[in-house]
């Protein structure tokens, strides 16, 4: 019942994602500046956030260089003075409902191999987004872009999304990566068969986050929170590319 929201629900998590989208902008300012580290950006965001009646849905990681490659980068920020190819992944929580995404960034030059895997994740967000309708199941979404990915010579180390409201993570979740799938037990792959039957609905509210990171050199992930109406997704935040 929870991934249908509701009228009141969907009012309530577009209040979030305006909140979300103030932050965006603060982000592509703060980038701007010649020197900035990345406990400033998330202490900006932060800042924004509490001061418009809402707060963190989740800590803001800001994440470049090498620290990129990771999913969920540790210490989520440092001290580091922002350049090259990374992303802001924060969360608003506005009366308990969340909205959740990641600001991908370019700031200075960045190698060949990383425009690959900019181009890669961008067009992976595209072809996710123009593919989402009411009745296509969840899993095959999923697929679709691994296999895209995997073309470039990437893959999908995470699913490709996730519902969310009251919870930063709820069903449904849009797919999980075949690598993990093979080190599943008997119990969690009778869990994942109900998984898999799960079609998108009207109502829906979910997360789509192509991303691909390699060790040693960095990451880049994309991620908005969608709601899906029976004409269509609608992207409730507007993440997007920022290069500066």
């Amino acid at each position: 019942m929870g991934m249908i929201k509701t009228k009141k629900e969907i009012k309530l998590l577009k209040k979030s994602a305006e909140i979300t989208n103030s932050c965006i902008q603060l982000i592509e300012s703060l980038l701007k500046k010649e020197k900035i580290t990345e406990k400033e950006i998330a202490s900006a965001i932060r800042r924004k956030i509490y001061s418009e009646g809402a707060k963190l849905a989740f800590r803001t990681i800001v994440a470049c260089g090498k620290r990129a490659a990771r999913i969920h980068a540790k210490p989520r920020a440092t001290n580091k003075i922002i350049s090259g190819l990374g992303y802001v992944d924060f969360g608003t929580s506005y009366k308990g409902y969340k909205t959740d995404v990641t600001v991908p960034f370019i700031k200075g030059k960045i190698s060949k191999k990383e425009e690959k895997i900019v181009e890669a994740v961008i067009q992976a967000y595209s072809l996710a987004f123009k593919s989402l309708k009411v009745g296509l199941p969840c899993f095959q979404l999923f697929q679709k872009v691994d296999n895209f990915l995997r073309k470039q010579g990437f893959r999908m180390q995470h699913s490709l999304g996730h519902g969310v409201g009251l919870k930063i993570h709820e069903l449904p979740t849009i797919g999980i990566p075949k690598e993990k799938l093979e080190k599943l037990n008997k119990k969690k792959k009778k869990k994942l068969e109900k998984l898999k039957k799960i079609r998108f609905q009207e109502g829906m509210v979910f997360t789509i986050e192509p991303a691909v990171y390699v060790k040693g050199l960095g990451g880049c992930r994309f991620e908005n929170t969608i709601l899906l109406t029976k004409n269509g997704p609608i992207s409730l935040t507007l993440s997007k590319l920022i290069r500066v």
